[in-house]
């Protein structure tokens, strides 16, 4: 009888272990609108940002350094991303860019975790359409609103304001003595709380997206977070010129900040912005990324007092950076660094933590990053690499270039140069070289001088075979393979 119980309890336990080692890995999938890494936790310069639950996230996973955008546009990034499929001239291009529309026989992202078992969910602003691809969610909210102003006198000024390129313009800027839950993010923090609480008591592993607004414009947050700030400590950019030496189709391909100009009150058409004006957006947009930071350490807070942690990869990232006044841009519809870098932080159990890798990282690589984490096998037209070998390394370098572009401009980094070209209907319209070394800001352009000129001719090989790449379309092989068999 006796060993019959002994029997009874190694097989309970066998069974035990097997189950667990069939619990799927969940996944919390943090998007963040305009978000540049110029974080505490990387250390940059003179950052006054303040964002704790973000560095603390980097201290559980591992930072990348040197992650970037494929394309520094709202619409064109997530498609890219939800994708895995790289931008190119004709393909998610623009922030209007539907990744069904342009890549219908691609799957993406909540598409392959539903069809392997997972309950997906998107709030907040994860696809820049919101029905784009949404079918493939089994949870949905409305989406963002990016002008959800609070406050009386900011709704009365947007009513009585004259028309901009997309409706009436808005204050840029609004603090209100409001709770942390008056605003959209705060709304779908709570919601994604509810939902986790759901989830707890489920069999069903999830992929829970949670798209934040903020920072993006305009920069609208409870007024303790604006409080954060003093303006007097605030410092505006140094380097509000054109780069030196560079082609004006450099400026004039970012549309000099049109998106601010024709859309908020109280912007001059054109001119660098005077230094008050500067400090209150600089700070309007700390005080965002404050309050969103906020949002993130509730929402991680709520993971962890659910004990689902242990068992939940959490991934942020954002859709491309931003300026704060560099070479007098205000928005991110560009090549230059301010636009394209990103920060990107991956906590994952079983992985190492508090570790900051330099590989170069790009959003593409993020969909066969987490179909591998997942144990799914990826669809074999992706363009990324899976960042699992730098998750196991942060020393190991995946990658030592990334390839990014927007409109007419494309751009190849890695630790040394910057190097862009502007093409349009096959014709160059100009280029430009940036020693990364001595010129992170990419305020003197090389390209014109004699030294220069080997290193042009690598750069542009380069780009010429990436942008041959890139225009192929992903899904040939596949079509040819099934007309084989």
């Amino acid at each position: 009888m006796k060993l019959k119980f002994i029997l009874l309890i190694i097989c309970l336990t066998i069974l035990g272990c097997a189950k667990n080692e069939e619990k799927k890995q969940n996944f919390l999938f943090i998007s963040i609108d305009d978000l540049r890494p110029t974080l505490q936790t990387y250390g940059y310069p003179n950052q006054e940002m303040i964002t704790p639950n973000m560095d603390k996230l980097a201290i559980d996973g591992i930072q990348f350094n040197n992650a970037f955008t494929n394309i520094a546009v709202c619409g064109a990034s997530r498609a890219s991303i939800m994708t895995g499929i790289r931008p190119s001239e004709k393909r998610f291009n623009d922030f209007s860019t539907r990744a069904s529309n342009d890549t219908p026989k691609a799957i993406p992202l909540n598409q392959i975790f539903l069809e392997n078992g997972y309950e997906t969910i998107s709030y907040g602003k994860i696809y820049h359409h919101q029905d784009d691809f949404e079918e493939f969610w089994t949870d949905k909210d409305k989406g963002a609103d990016q002008m959800d102003f609070q406050d009386s006198k900011s709704i009365e000024l947007m009513e009585n304001a004259e028309m901009g390129e997309y409706g009436k313009k808005a204050p840029a800027v609004e603090y209100p003595e409001v709770s942390d839950y008056a605003y959209n993010d705060g709304e779908i923090t709570l919601k994604a709380i509810s939902k986790l609480k759901e989830l707890k008591s489920s069999e069903t592993p999830f992929f829970l997206a949670v798209g934040y607004v903020s920072p993006h414009l305009p920069f609208i947050q409870p007024k303790k977070y604006w409080d954060m700030y003093d303006s007097d400590n605030i410092k505006i950019a140094e380097n509000t010129y054109q780069p030196i030496n560079s082609p004006d189709i450099a400026i004039e391909a970012q549309h000099n900040s049109a998106y601010l100009r024709k859309n908020y009150l109280g912007i001059p058409a054109q001119g660098v912005l005077d230094e008050n004006l500067s400090k209150e957006l600089i700070q309007g947009y700390y005080a965002s990324v404050s309050y969103m930071d906020a949002m993130i350490g509730e929402l991680i807070n709520a993971l962890d007092e659910l004990e689902l942690r242990e068992n939940t990869t959490i991934v942020l990232w954002s859709d491309h950076g931003y300026f704060l006044g560099e070479h007098g841009f205000w928005e991110k519809h560009s090549t230059f660094y301010e636009g394209v870098q990103i920060p990107l932080i991956i906590s994952a159990p079983g992985y190492e933590k508090n570790k900051k890798a330099n590989s170069f990282t790009e959003l593409v690589d993020i969909y066969p990053t987490l179909c591998e984490l997942a144990g799914i096998i990826p669809p074999e037209y992706i363009h990324g690499e899976s960042l699992v070998p730098v998750l196991k390394n942060s020393t190991y370098m995946l990658k030592d270039e990334i390839y990014t572009r927007y409109k007419q401009g494309e751009t190849i980094i890695d630790n040394n140069f910057s190097y862009t070209e502007f093409w349009e209907r096959g014709n160059m319209l100009g280029n430009m070289l940036y020693d990364m070394k001595s010129d992170k800001g990419q305020n003197i352009d090389i390209s014109n001088e004699v030294e220069s000129k080997e290193l042009i001719e690598k750069y542009s090989q380069k780009l010429k075979a990436m942008r041959d790449f890139v225009n192929k379309d992903p899904f040939i092989k596949i079509i040819n393979n099934d007309q084989s068999e």
